[in-house]
Order: C-alpha cells, then sequence, then structure tokens
C-alpha cells in the first residue's frame, strides 16, 4: 500500500498512481482530506487563505495538477499592478538575489500582512556594497530589513574573504536568512499564495514603476514538459529576490494551532518512495 500526496504531473506519485490504474491486481483511489473525517474544517479553511489553489487542490483534495507553462500563474497585471504611491517606508523589507550581472533588489512595504513592492534596484557589473550604498542613498531614514539568498552565507575572495551576509549586516541592515534553501516548488508556491490564495484573495502588489518584477513573475516559465524553471538570465533573478522575501515571511506551510493528526507528505525518488508525518 503506497500512501502520498499528489506532486503534480509527470511526478513519481503520478506515475504509480497512473501504473495502478491501468495495471491489473492494483487499484487507485483518492480521498480529499475532509473525507478522512480526522482535520478540522476549520484548518481547511486556514489552509484556502494561506495557501495558492493549486497547492491547496493538491495537498487538501489530492488531485494532480500540471505546472508546465508560467510559473506565477497567479500572476495578474489588471489585478497585481496599482500605483503604491505614499506607502509609510519607516520600515522596508527588500528581498535580494546575489549575482554580479545583475545584483538584484526588490523593496517592499508591508501592512496588515499586504505586501507592497514600491520599487527595485537592478545593478549590472555591481557588488553587494554598491547595492547597500544605494539602498541607503534611496532610503536614508528608513529602517531596512534584508531577506537574502541563504548563499550569501559563503566567503568571498572577490569581497576580501567576506559574505554577503556579513556585509548586509556591517551596512546596518537587519538579516533575515534561512539557513538552507526551501525547495524551489515551495517557494514558487509561497509567491503565488500571496498573488492569490484558494480564497481568491490578493495579498501581494507591485507598482508600476517596478518592471523588472512584473516582468518576472509575468514571464518567468518553465522548460517545455518539464517543473523545472527556465533559468533565461533576465527574469529569474528578481523573481528570486521577490521568493527569499515571501518565503521567509509567508512560507507554504504554516503551523496551526491544531496539531493532532499530523499531516503526510509524499516524495519520491526514481524508484524510492518514502512517507513521514
Amino acid at each position: 500500500m503506497f500512501l502520498g500526496t499528489p506532486r503534480g504531473v509527470g511526478s513519481f506519485s503520478h506515475e504509480m498512481f497512473t501504473m495502478a490504474q491501468s495495471t491489473d491486481g492494483w487499484g487507485a483511489y483518492t480521498f480529499t482530506t475532509l473525507d478522512g473525517g480526522n482535520v478540522p474544517a476549520s484548518e481547511i479553511e486556514e489552509a484556502k487563505r494561506d495557501m495558492d489553489q493549486k497547492t491547496f487542490e493538491q495537498e487538501y483534495l489530492a488531485t494532480f495538477n500540471t505546472y508546465s507553462g508560467v510559473v506565477y500563474y497567479n500572476f495578474d497585471r489588471n489585478q497585481t499592478v496599482m500605483p503604491c504611491n505614499g506607502k509609510d517606508i519607516t520600515e522596508i523589507h527588500c528581498g535580494i538575489d546575489f549575482n554580479v550581472d545583475p545584483m538584484s533588489v526588490c523593496i517592499s512595504v508591508i501592512q496588515n500582512n499586504v505586501i507592497y513592492f514600491v520599487d527595485e534596484i537592478v545593478m549590472n557589473g555591481s557588488n553587494t556594497d554598491e547595492v547597500c550604498d544605494e539602498i541607503k542613498r534611496r532610503y536614508p531614514n528608513s529602517r531596512i530589513v534584508m531577506y537574502p539568498d541563504p548563499a550569501g552565507r559563503q566567503r568571498k575572495t572577490s569581497a576580501g574573504g567576506r559574505t554577503d551576509i556579513s556585509i548586509l549586516q556591517n551596512a546596518g541592515f537587519r538579516v533575515n536568512v534561512r539557513s538552507s534553501h526551501t525547495p524551489i516548488r515551495d517557494r514558487v508556491n509561497a509567491v503565488n499564495s500571496k498573488l492569490k490564495n484558494a480564497q481568491g484573495v490578493s495579498t501581494l502588489f507591485v507598482d508600476p514603476k517596478c518592471k523588472n518584477v512584473i516582468n518576472s513573475l509575468e514571464r518567468l516559465v518553465y522548460k517545455p514538459g518539464t517543473s523545472i524553471i527556465e533559468k533565461d538570465g533576465k527574469h529569474d533573478h528578481m523573481a528570486d529576490a521577490v521568493g527569499y522575501l515571501v518565503d521567509f515571511l509567508y512560507p507554504l506551510r504554516t503551523e496551526y494551532a491544531n496539531a493532532e493528526p499530523e499531516r503526510w507528505a509524499f516524495s519520491g525518488n526514481n524508484q524510492n518512495a518514502r512517507s513521514w508525518n
């Protein structure tokens, strides 16, 4: 008996499920979380609030969704892009992707758990020190919180043995960074959940002047026939910067007060499958 949660069309769990459907002596069945009778309806409603539609369908309705095409499928220019002038910039929150060409920073204000991207910085042939100077030049009186790539912990010979993280800290910024990378799929789903959750509520908006943020969310795609993001060097860096910020503050999986029963997940790797709680 194999028990688990769907992981998208083309995944190991999907291959097992479709094999069982067409093989004598095997059976394949799906049951929603509510069907199980062990998880209260209130938790399911909370999940609708915290997850985007595709992720909610996967985790709670046992559906195999396809993730081909546009990565941030919940981005809607007519709904997501709006003027964000006049926001209180006493404290700003910045996602940053360390890359020489280009260094990418998305700058936001957060009010009532709604993210408003109000500005961006894209600098070619630059470095972390120069980016810090530019942020402080634009926002000299703001408290600045940075959400960088966890890889920034690595020491760089080009920076005199310093790390990108230490450079941000020495610049006087507060730095919130994970100890390791979140799986890309989870980071993408976290952003999609803020763009529009399963209840149809949007809590992420972008000012029209943030053209690189808009293009990244609108144009980043998967490689044809796969769930691998097309890293074209044009749209992925700013999207990563957005993802580091959103994933740290609003991760895909939330620890709910009602912890019983614990959720189950399924993962496949070649011929190996495992379940855990």
